[in-house]
């Protein structure tokens, strides 16, 4: 009867290990409340511009978390519990430890300038203005259980206004709640998920069919028609001799540019092969605006 009971219990605990099994290859991952840093919301303070860096802070909060979950590459935790107790560690002088998720995920915007830009046409006799919103952010991933960091990164953007405005033209810089903030917001999510994304699951090469690659990221991960990415194979493991630190060896292969983006994958003909084929990692090149990644 005992041998029967235990063969019971091991059955029951072998038919609940199926699904965990079977998610072992997605992390968890929580975004901790996203902040600027000391100087730059004292700075826009004083300014008497605190609307506009309030307005990215707010937008960054909810479209990092979208775009996270829509990648479909995490298990994304609601972090307002972490919040209050990164507070509660902090006042105690403790550290506090995510030992429920994988990773996390910490950004600071550290700077944010919202300004006109001033144009003189002397031959037309015009001064033409145009706003021009820039913000940068470092983004931080550190392991859940351990606190080592795994990539930091630091992203900026600027954007501008599609059209100059009069000299005439009179609004008070930066309190107005209007697309351009917002789209910096949006292009600055992206891009931090994406670099996020790359230090726990590099973009890799699923398959290959003439000149066409499919890769692993869809359309909610900073993947754009037009951006050049380099493709490297994986070698060998290599160690430092200095620090004791194993790495893998990549070798670059070749070159391809994203023509089709989807919610699934994003496809990329390919500009120069060196020996691509499936499993390489690929890494963002140059962007459509021509800047190249750092």
């Amino acid at each position: 009867m005992k041998l029967g009971r235990i063969s019971l219990l091991l059955a029951v605990l072998a038919m609940a290990a199926v699904p965990f099994a079977s998610a072992q290859g997605k992390k968890s991952i929580v975004v901790t409340k996203i902040r600027a840093t000391d100087a730059v919301a004292k700075r826009m303070a004083d300014q008497g511009v605190s609307l506009s860096i309030d307005q990215v802070l707010q937008g960054l909060d909810s479209q990092v978390y979208d775009r996270l979950v829509n990648s479909r590459r995490f298990d994304v935790y609601d972090r307002s519990d972490s919040d209050a107790l990164l507070e509660e560690a902090g006042a105690t002088g403790d550290t506090f430890i995510f030992n429920k998720v994988d990773y996390v995920l910490t950004i600071r915007v550290d700077s944010f300038n919202d300004r006109q830009e001033t144009r003189h046409f002397a031959s037309l006799g015009k001064t033409m203005m145009q706003r021009a919103v820039e913000v940068s952010a470092v983004a931080k991933v550190t392991e859940g259980a351990t606190g080592k960091a795994v990539g930091t990164a630091n992203i900026n953007v600027t954007v501008r206004d599609s059209e100059s405005r009069s000299a005439s033209t009179t609004s008070r810089v930066g309190e107005a709640s209007d697309d351009l903030v917002n789209q910096a917001t949006r292009e600055l999510a992206e891009k931090l998920v994406l670099r996020a994304t790359d230090f726990i699951y590099p973009a890799r090469i699923l398959a290959k069919r003439d000149q066409i690659v499919t890769i692993n990221r869809n359309d909610q991960a900073g993947v754009k028609v037009g951006q050049v990415w380099e493709v490297l194979a994986q070698g060998e493991p290599l160690t430092d001799p200095d620090t004791g630190e194993t790495i893998t060896e990549e070798v670059y292969v070749g070159k391809v540019q994203i023509v089709r983006v989807t919610p699934q994958s994003s496809q990329a003909k390919i500009l120069e092969d060196l020996g691509i084929d499936r499993g390489a990692v690929v890494r963002l090149l140059s962007d459509v605006d021509g800047t190249e990644e750092e």
